[in-house]
C-alpha cells in the first residue's frame, strides 16, 4: 500500500475530513519511517513541540477511527490489519463457510467438501473447518444461499445472497465485477455502507463498489432491474469528494466485466 492510499483510507474513516498540511506532513514522514518529531519539524516552519502536539491529536483521531492504538511507529501495521479485517487484501484461495439450514445450493462446487450437522446447524467443512476451493478464473465461486424456489414455497421474501472470497453480494453480476477488479489488483470495498446526513437525517447509504485507484475514489454501480438509482444519494457522495459514480448495465457486467472495469478506471484516471 502506498502512503497516498493510506491517506485516502484515513480521511474516509475520519468522515471525509481532510488532514491539514501539518497533519499530512507528519503522516507521510512517519509512514516512511522518519518518526523523530525534531526531524519532521526541520522539514516545516514549526518547532518540534508544535509538531508533537499536532501528532498527538492526529494519533488520537486515528485510534478512535481504527478502534486500536495508533502511534507514530505502527502506522503501516495498523493499516495492514485494517485491510485484512475488511477483506480488501487479495486471496490466493477462495474460502467459504455458510449456514445451510433449509437452504438449496445451485451451481455449487463442493469438491473435497463434506457436510455435517451440529446442533441443528448445517455447514460444509474441510479438515481445517472450512471448504477451500483453489482459485480458478474459469469457474467462479457463486453460492446461492436462498433460492427462488424456496421463496415461492415458503413465502420467504429474503433476498438471495451470493458468497465469494468470504464476501456477500446481492447479484451474480457483482461477483463478475469483483473478480475483474481482483484480476486488475485494484483496492475495492464491495457493498460499502456509509453513514451520511440526508434530507431525512443521518442514514446508511450503500454503494455497490467503492474503488480507490491512483489516489482517487470512485463508485461503480450495477444497473439491476430491481435496483433504484437515487440521485440524492449520489449528490451526497459527491459532496464528500467522490465525483465519479459510474452506472453500468448488469448484462454488460456479466458478459464483459474486465472491459467494464477498465472503462471505469479510465474515467476515474481522467478526473
Amino acid at each position: 500500500m502506498t502512503v497516498d492510499e493510506a491517506l485516502a483510507i484515513a480521511e474516509t474513516l475520519l468522515d471525509g475530513e481532510c488532514l491539514n498540511d501539518v497533519q499530512e506532513l507528519i503522516f507521510r514522514q512517519c509512514w516512511s519511517g522518519r518518526c523523530s518529531y525534531q526531524e519532521i519539524a526541520q522539514l516545516s516552519k514549526y518547532d518540534d513541540e508544535y509538531i508533537k502536539s499536532v501528532a498527538a491529536k492526529l494519533w488520537k483521531q486515528l485510534s478512535d477511527a481504527f478502534q486500536e492504538k495508533v502511534k507514530k511507529n505502527n502506522l503501516q501495521s495498523v493499516f495492514k490489519r485494517y485491510l485484512q479485517r475488511n477483506q480488501v487484501n487479495l486471496h490466493s484461495d477462495k474460502v467459504i463457510e455458510v449456514n445451510l439450514t433449509g437452504k438449496t445450493l445451485s451451481r455449487a462446487n463442493l469438491t473435497g467438501a463434506k457436510l455435517f450437522t451440529n446442533l441443528g446447524i448445517d455447514s460444509f467443512q474441510s479438515d481445517s473447518h472450512k471448504s477451500t476451493i483453489p482459485n480458478n478464473n474459469t469457474n467462479s465461486l457463486e453460492e446461492i444461499i436462498q433460492s427462488e424456489e424456496d421463496n415461492q414455497q415458503t413465502g420467504d421474501n429474503s433476498e438471495k445472497i451470493y458468497v465469494w472470497n468470504d464476501l456477500h453480494f446481492h447479484h451474480e453480476e457483482q461477483i463478475k465485477i469483483a473478480e475483474a477488479l481482483d484480476r486488475a489488483n485494484i483496492l475495492f470495498f464491495p457493498n460499502a455502507k456509509a453513514r451520511l446526513t440526508t434530507s431525512e437525517g443521518r442514514q446508511n447509504q450503500e454503494a455497490n463498489f467503492l474503488i480507490f485507484h491512483e489516489g482517487k475514489w470512485g463508485i461503480l454501480e450495477l444497473s439491476h432491474p430491481d435496483a433504484v438509482k437515487t440521485e440524492e444519494r449520489d449528490r451526497l457522495f459527491e459532496t464528500h469528494g467522490i465525483h465519479i459514480i459510474y452506472y453500468c448495465n448488469c448484462s454488460r457486467c456479466n458478459e464483459e466485466p474486465d472491459r467494464v472495469v477498465q472503462e471505469f478506471l479510465d474515467i476515474l484516471s481522467q478526473v
